[in-house]
């Protein structure tokens, strides 16, 4: 039972791994180090006492550090730097030869491409959605689905809600959704 439970808190390291991918695609590499700080300091601090409390050392100066170890992690969002969220924000990011065919969504975009005759597939996504990502990798981005999209012509378009955008967000209200992954053509 013991060693069951150990090798169940691997699934949940894959999550933090995860999770800390996430906070960096909606904010910055800054933020996953400040994470990955915190969560050095809190395991420290669990570390230590866990050391005084079996009395492996002497408990008041482990007990100092670990304290402090502690009241970092909690002291931490003091210190964070606020990041510009905005969607216009520059995130320096390798884009996949697949994602080079989009383009990012406005709504002028899409109504320009689509008053010029194209038809327009729009996907509306976002980095901490996992079904987003599935479907991406398995789907959208095969090379099937490319040739059909390029035999019809089709303008490809992709609205990264990661962010919040908001003019996402009111364009996914007029569809009558309120989550991602959405998939619109807007035919010709």
């Amino acid at each position: 039972l013991l060693r069951f439970k150990q090798v169940l808190a691997f699934p949940l390291y894959a999550t933090v791994i995860w999770l800390a991918w996430v906070l960096g695609a909606q904010r910055d590499n800054d933020a996953v180090v400040r994470l990955l700080l915190a969560l050095l300091c809190l395991g420290f601090a669990l570390w230590t006492w866990r050391i005084v409390r079996t009395g492996g050392a002497r408990p008041w100066g482990i007990a100092g550090v670990a304290a402090l170890a502690g009241s970092l992690v909690l002291a931490w969002p003091l210190f964070a730097t606020e990041v510009d969220a905005s969607p216009s924000a520059s995130v320096s990011r390798r884009v996949a030869a697949s994602d080079r065919e989009w383009q990012p969504y406005t709504p002028t975009r899409v109504a320009d491409l689509n008053a010029s005759g194209r038809p327009v597939f729009v996907d509306f996504t976002a980095a901490w959605c996992v079904t987003c990502q599935v479907n991406k990798r398995f789907v959208l981005n095969t090379q099937d689905v490319r040739a059909a999209f390029a035999r019809k012509n089709v303008a490809l378009v992709r609205a990264d809600w990661t962010r919040r955008d908001p003019d996402i967000t009111r364009a996914l209200t007029a569809l009558g959704r309120t989550g991602v992954p959405v998939y619109v053509l807007y035919p010709p």
